[in-house]
């Protein structure tokens, strides 16, 4: 009866930590390059020990037009690398960038983005009133024509295993960062790519799992019941 309780009390922690996802699923529907996180799910270790395991969609999101020069989709594999002030590097799929007082080309929280040679600067933009910024599906940034940079874009061997960063980031950890074949991607240049959650899908989920975690909570209740009764006639 104990062991009962452990494995409904384990079932309902299990589910808990899922309503948590599709919840923060269901509030980043309109963030940007958001991937859906997919509920924990049990797996067995080397050891026979269950462990949780959680992965990332990693699904194209829709593509939608903005107009705005700075803002880059990508179709296909692959993510856009941005770096922090320590030189920490971060992957996204979240291509709203804009240019930042000193020139350099950043996402929103101000982490410059990776071009195939380090930091893409676009100071040039700075020193003129009117400029025309065109940067082609595979990445190369044009100013007036001129070519300044190549914006980089890498993937990791296992993207669905990447841990989540601030906002619609991940943390690179211990996988290898390569650049992606150009092959495998295109950019378009004046769009952003939408979250790839599906709202009817996650309430869906959502309903379901509030109903089981409901019928444990009662199973457990009723075990519990159960053994204090068994303690009172053990008293007798």
């Amino acid at each position: 009866m104990i062991k009962g309780i452990y494995t409904t009390a384990r079932a309902l922690d299990h589910k808990m930590k899922n309503i948590d996802v599709i919840a923060n699923n269901l509030a980043n529907l309109n963030s940007t390059g958001f991937k859906r996180e997919i509920p924990f799910y049990e797996e067995l270790n080397n050891a026979g020990q269950a462990q949780m395991k959680k992965i990332t969609s990693q699904a194209q999101g829709e593509v939608v037009q903005t107009s705005n020069p700075l803002d880059l989709a990508i179709s296909g594999k692959g993510f856009f690398v941005v770096q922090d002030q320590f030189g920490n590097s971060e992957l996204t799929r979240d291509g709203k960038f804009k240019i930042a007082d000193d020139g350099y080309l950043v996402n929103s929280t101000g982490m410059r983005v990776m071009g195939t040679n380090g930091p893409i600067s676009l100071e040039e933009t700075l020193l003129h009133k009117s400029v025309n910024i065109k940067i082609n599906k595979d990445g190369e940034i044009n100013i007036d024509n001129k070519p300044v940079g190549n914006i980089l874009i890498a993937n990791v061997s296992n993207p669905n295993m990447l841990d989540r960063a601030a906002g619609s980031n991940f943390a690179i950890d211990n996988q290898q960062l390569e650049p992606e074949s150009t092959d495998n991607f295109a950019i378009s240049q004046g769009y952003l790519e939408e979250a790839n959650t599906n709202p009817i899908i996650e309430m869906e989920a959502m309903i379901q799992l509030n109903k089981d975690y409901e019928s444990a909570q009662k199973i457990m209740n009723a075990l519990d019941t159960s053994l204090g009764e068994a303690n009172e006639i053990g008293k007798v």
